[in-house]
Parts: C-alpha cells; sequence; structure tokens
C-alpha cells in the first residue's frame, strides 16, 4: 500500500540494487514473468503493475500521464526504500523509465529500453485512435476478447502463432476491470511535447533493445533513439514483435542480463 494505493508485482529475490519492469500501456506485470530471473543478472526483480493497470488499484481522481506513472513509481520505490534501481521500460513504461532516468539520474543504476514510446516516434493508426477525444473511448467501450486478441497477433506480436490464450487473458482481463480505460486514455493522450529531447539529457549506462519485427513501433527508431543516447548501443531481437521479452524470453535474458551485470 503507498498512499491508500494498493500496488501488485511480481518478483524473484536476488543481490544488490533491484531491477524494476516497468510495462506498457493495458499491459501488466505478466509481459515480464518469464524473463525476470534470467534477465536480472542475479539481482533482484521487481515488475509491478502500475495503477490502473493489472491488478493493482484504480484510484480516481489520479494523475495516469506519463509525468504522474514516473512519480507514483518513485513513491512507490521511496516507501519500499529502494534509493537507486536498474529501470527496464517496455513501450509506454519505457516513456516513463527514460523521464525517470533524465530528471532523477541519481536514482537510476542502469536503463534499458524495450521499444519505447518516445516524443519523436511515428504514431500508426491503432494509437492515433485512442488518443483521438471520442473515439478513444467507444473503441475501449466496444473491445471484447476477440478485439484484444487480434490486436495482439496483427501488431504486437511477430508470430500470431505465440499469442495463446494465456497471453490473450492477461491483456484482456485488467481491461475489464473499471477504471482501466480512464487510466489508459489519459496515459497515451500525455502530451508529447513535454518529453522532447529526454533522450539528450540521459547519462545513465543504456542499453535499447527493439523486436526486428515491431510493427507499432519499427526498428529504425531504435537505431535513432541509440544514436541520441550518449554511449548507448542497441539489440535487435529477430522474430520478435513490440513485446520482444514476451515474444523471445531466452533471447531478450542473454542480451539483457551481460548488460546489468556491468558497473554503472
Amino acid at each position: 500500500m503507498v498512499d491508500g494505493v494498493r500496488w501488485r508485482s511480481r518478483e524473484t529475490p536476488g543481490r544488490g540494487h533491484p531491477v524494476v519492469y516497468v510495462h506498457g500501456l493495458l499491459a501488466s506485470s505478466a509481459t515480464w514473468q518469464d524473463v525476470l530471473a534470467p534477465a536480472s543478472a542475479g539481482r533482484p526483480a521487481i515488475a509491478v503493475d502500475l495503477p490502473g493497470f493489472g491488478r493493482s488499484d484504480r484510484p480516481w481522481p489520479a494523475d495516469y500521464t506519463v509525468d504522474g506513472a514516473a512519480r507514483a513509481l518513485l513513491t512507490y520505490l521511496d516507501a519500499r526504500g529502494i534509493a537507486r534501481a536498474a529501470l527496464v521500460g517496455n513501450s509506454l513504461g519505457g516513456a516513463i523509465a527514460m523521464l525517470i532516468a533524465a530528471e532523477y539520474p541519481e536514482r537510476i543504476t542502469h536503463l534499458v529500453l524495450v521499444s519505447p514510446a518516445t516524443a519523436q516516434a511515428r504514431i500508426k493508426w491503432p494509437v492515433a485512435l485512442l488518443r483521438a477525444r471520442g473515439l478513444g473511448e467507444a473503441a475501449l467501450a466496444a473491445a471484447r476478447r476477440p478485439f484484444v486478441a487480434y490486436g495482439l497477433r496483427h501488431w504486437l506480436f511477430a508470430d500470431a502463432s505465440r499469442v495463446t490464450d494465456a497471453v490473450i487473458d492477461d491483456a484482456w482481463i485488467p481491461l475489464t476491470v473499471p477504471g482501466t480505460s480512464r487510466a489508459a486514455l489519459a496515459a497515451i493522450r500525455s502530451h508529447r511535447s513535454r518529453f522532447r529531447g529526454l533522450e539528450d539529457r540521459i547519462r545513465a549506462r543504456s542499453l535499447v533493445v527493439w523486436g526486428a519485427e515491431d510493427r507499432l513501433l519499427p526498428a529504425s527508431d531504435g537505431s535513432r533513439l541509440a544514436k541520441r543516447i550518449a554511449g548507448s548501443r542497441l539489440v535487435v531481437l529477430p522474430n520478435a514483435g513490440h513485446l520482444a521479452q514476451r515474444e523471445q524470453p531466452a533471447a531478450f535474458a542473454r542480451a539483457v542480463a551481460p548488460f546489468l551485470k556491468l558497473e554503472p
């Protein structure tokens, strides 16, 4: 419980500074479940459900923008006595991680960005739909399990055969909880200008990971991002889409674990 809000997390034990995993829009800690131990290089791993998503509370009123989520995550870490951590963020979670790394560099030991949302990203139509007032509300209100399954197979995964019933349920069931849509729309409508230039301010040891077949944010965006973050390097994982950590967990762990073993 943090300021009256219940946070849920998936965790594995370890030693040293923890590794904190931050999920993307309309996702949850479930997207990290297969990589927590193998990718964390022996460190404690904490994959959170951000408030508004997964199995965490959905308080209202609350600030569900990227700014608000970053502040909430820092408050959560403070409540747990975590002064410094490695941050691993995917999609929306990548934007949150970048904001914290740029504005609170003393809190970050390592930064791993997995197909992160950035101010420069080219917006595809599913994202544009959710950002549009009225249309986003209607789309989420009309969403059903087959719609979620279609999005996973055609937008988020490179190989549709990997979208199992369990993967669909992990995405669909939290969406049925009242308050999820409200949180998601606030997050996706965060003002993009607030995040321009964040890359140039990041000084943490950084790794950019991208799925070679990401249909939502193309891998070419990864090359541009890695060039803007001083000292960062890019790993492109073959046969992976927007959720590389879930689609190729072994390859993801092989890329991330050695990086997290490096001195900050």
